[in-house]
Parts: structure tokens; sequence; C-alpha cells
């Protein structure tokens, strides 16, 4: 059991990981092994997390490893392990593998401090750390102009609203004059409080490309790696969204139009992230929009302003994110569009037959992850009465079911574009890695009643 300042151990193993990574050149191995090395802490890290227990306020009350925040640190630190463990198997043609494990691992020590955040400094500087190297990650391929574009598209928005949420916790400081959450009330402060968490929120609603601030999403997922996109696409959103809840379950209760201005905005990603995915062609963008409509589930969740709405909302971001990330490393092997999985399950039917179940889980088919993630989002907030929200997020799961679907006709009845191709061997560091998320997928379907439990 990890106690005291020992909590913080996990996040000093993904630490040591990024440094080894950059200086991997002097690895055995190089590049290859700089991403053994830093897949091998990752996941140290992570059974450190979930071995090491909870613990109350540390340092001077600005972090505290509770429930939520052991599931969120671990989820992050599993994710980013199995990242880099694909890409000690496949890598990124033509680029250096290690120095993009090297940023993903400090996203991650980034995301994994986030998680434990109970102070607005520590949230902002731990915000940024983990998301600063993720548009390096996004524009990775220097040569490429079209990820270029994307990448700078994700750094101006981000940042823009990034100086707005800034500008926002000064007024909730001004405020309150305290920056740690606990002591957050704006209890009487009328419009000024209201404009200030509107601030802080366009900043985190962003981070995790909610409507009306989704717009950077596809055009940078398009323009970037699959592989890229992979990571930046769910590991930074299990941070934000445990943030979100830490910082909402104290602030909500004083604002009560909060919750109307977040059910809007759950709404607004449900409709126009499942619908704008229905006609596209790259996996990328269909997954950007996707992403968006699975952050609208997120935010209904926080919509109920209750505890199990919030434990709801990180587990359903993590079970979001296993199958996420899974469909991405495909699209990194496969390619990106959509009709360059067709016949895969002739070519690779063990690949075909995981995919399956990662989109399955994204649906939210029972007994998988997603299943039961829906199910917790939306009994919080049948409870607290947004029937009209969990009838929206029931339809546009219906919706999502048929670009998802797309994908499994393709995979399963399309004409194998790729037939004249040797099947060839898989590295087995990749294969492993997809083989863990697809299991992953299933185990946290299965053991989601005490894993909700444990949040509390």
């Amino acid at each position: 059991m990890l106690s005291g300042y020992w909590h913080f151990v996990p996040e000093v193993l993904v630490v040591a990981g990024a440094i080894a990574a950059l200086f991997g050149e002097y690895l055995p191995g190089r590049d290859r092994g700089a991403a053994y090395v830093a897949a091998t802490l990752a996941a140290i890290a992570a059974l450190l997390v979930m071995a090491g227990g909870t613990g109350g306020p540390m340092v001077f009350g600005q972090v505290e490893p509770d429930g939520v925040a052991r599931f969120a640190r671990a989820g992050v630190a599993g994710l980013t392990a199995l990242w880099a463990l694909w890409m000690a198997g496949r890598g990124i043609p033509g680029e250096r593998r290690r120095d993009a494990v090297a940023l993903a691992l400090f996203a991650a020590a980034g995301g994994m401090l986030l998680s434990m955040a109970q102070d607005l400094i520590v949230m902002y500087i731990a915000l940024e750390l983990s998301t600063m190297p993720a548009y390096v990650l996004m524009g990775y391929r220097r040569r490429d102009v079209s990820g270029l574009e994307g990448a700078l598209k994700y750094f101006l928005l981000s940042m823009l609203t990034s100086i707005i949420m800034l500008y926002g916790l000064s007024f909730l400081y001004g405020i309150s004059g305290s920056t740690a959450f606990a002591e957050l009330s704006l209890e009487g402060a009328g419009l000024l409080g209201m404009v200030a968490i509107l601030l802080t929120l366009v900043g985190l609603f962003a981070k995790m490309s909610a409507a009306p601030f989704h717009f950077w999403a596809p055009d940078a997922y398009a323009g970037a790696l699959p592989a890229s996109v992979a990571f930046v696409s769910t590991v930074p959103k299990v941070a934000g969204i445990a943030v979100m809840a830490r910082l909402l379950a104290e602030i909500a209760p004083g604002i009560p139009v909060l919750i109307t201005v977040i059910g809007v905005a759950s709404a607004a990603s449900m409709l126009l992230g499942n619908l704008a995915a229905l006609p596209q062609t790259d996996l990328r963008r269909l997954m950007a929009y996707s992403g968006v409509g699975h952050t609208g589930y997120l935010l209904l969740a926080l919509a109920a302003g209750t505890d199990a709405g919030y434990t709801a909302a990180v587990f359903y971001a993590v079970a979001y994110a296993v199958p996420s990330m899974a469909v991405m490393l495909v699209a990194a092997e496969e390619g990106s569009a959509v009709a360059d999985v067709a016949g895969l399950a002739q070519r690779r039917p063990w690949l075909a037959w995981s995919t399956l179940v990662w989109l399955l889980s994204l649906i939210g088919i029972p007994p998988l992850a997603g299943f039961f993630g829906k199910l917790f989002v939306f009994g919080a907030a049948v409870d607290v009465g947004l029937w009209v929200l969990v009838v929206l997020a029931i339809l546009t799961s219906v919706v999502s079911a048929g670009y998802y679907f797309r994908i499994v006709q393709e995979m399963f009845f399309g004409e194998a574009v790729k037939a004249g191709e040797s099947v060839g061997v898989a590295p087995v560091a990749a294969t492993v890695a997809l083989a863990v998320l697809a299991a992953a997928a299933i185990v946290i379907g299965v053991g989601a009643s005490p894993l909700l439990r444990g949040l509390g």
C-alpha cells in the first residue's frame, strides 16, 4: 500500500520513462528499446496506482489521490503503456518513435497529476502539461503539410481557449479568495460568478472537443498520423473529465443554471458529433466526430450534478478510451480510409473480430464496457429527471450504430482491396497491445459494478 508522498511514485516512473525514451539512442535496441522501457515503466505505474489504494489531501490540500483519481490515473497510465507497447512493435514509418513515446509519457504524467488536482493552479499547470506534448504529436510528421495545418489549428484554438480559461480562473480566485477547489464559493456572486465558470468551461470544453468548440478536431485528426490520434483523442480526455468532475462538484451547487449550460453542450455534442460522423469516409474524421458525440455522453453525466453522475462520467471516459484507441491503432496498421479495412476478416480474422468487439462497445452493446458506461451515465441523468437528454442520448447511440456498422460491413463483406498482399507476421508487441485492449473492453464491462464502487 502506498501512503504519503509514495502516492507520487507512479508519476515519477512515467516521467522516468519519458526521460529514458529521450535518450533512447543509448539504450539497447535504440528506438524500439526506448519504447519497451517506456511501456514497462508506464505499466508498472498503472499497477502501483491500482495496488496503492487511496489517500487524503496532500501537498497542502492541492492534490488528493481518492477513488476517482485512482481509476483515472490507472486508466491514463495503462492506456499509455499499451500505446507505447504498440509503438515498440510498429513505430512510425520514416520517423523516430522514441521522441513520440517521450512526448506521450510527459502528457500522461500531466494527465495523472491533473486527475488528482484539488487546486486551480495545479489544475491549469497539469492541464497544459497534458496537452502541450499533444500539439507536437499531432504534427509529428514534419514534412506533411496537412498534418502541420491540423496541428496548428489545434495549437491556436487550444492556446486561445487556455487564455480564456485562465481569465475565468482569475475571476474564481477573486470571488472566493482561494485557489483550492474546496474553498471555491460562488453563492451570491451573481452574474460575475456565472461568467467566471463559463470562461473556465470554455477551456475545458475545447480540450475535450465538446460542441461548440469541437471544430478543430476533425481537421487536426484527419491530418495527423493515426497513431498520434489514438493517443491524443483518448488519454487526455480521461484526465480532463476527472478534473471537471472534481471542479463541478464544488462549484455547481452554487450556480443551478450551470447544469442547464452543461446540458445544452451535451445535447449539441451528441447531435453534431453523431450526425456529422455518418457521411465520413476517413476513419480519423469519423472517430473525431464520434469523439464529439461521446463527449456529449460524458457531459450528460456531469449535467446530473450528483456524485453518481461524476463517478459515471469518469468510468465512461475510460470505457470509451479503450475501444477508441484500439480502432485508431487498427487504422494506423491498415489505412486511414474506411475502405482500407475491406476484407480484414479474410486477411486478419482475429483483428477483425477484435475490432467488432471495440465497435460494439462504442455503440453500447452488453456486456461490453461501453454498455455499462452508458447505463451508469443514463441512470445518473434519469435520477435527476433529465429525461429529454437521456432520450436524445439513446437516439444518437442508435445513429452511431449506422457509421460503426459501416466499418463492420467493410471488414466482413467488403471486397478485399489488399487481397493480393501477403498477410505477413504482425509484430508481437503490437499484437499483444491490441489483444490487451480487446480483453480490457470485455473485462471492464464484466467488472463494471465493483469498479464503479471503487470510484466512490
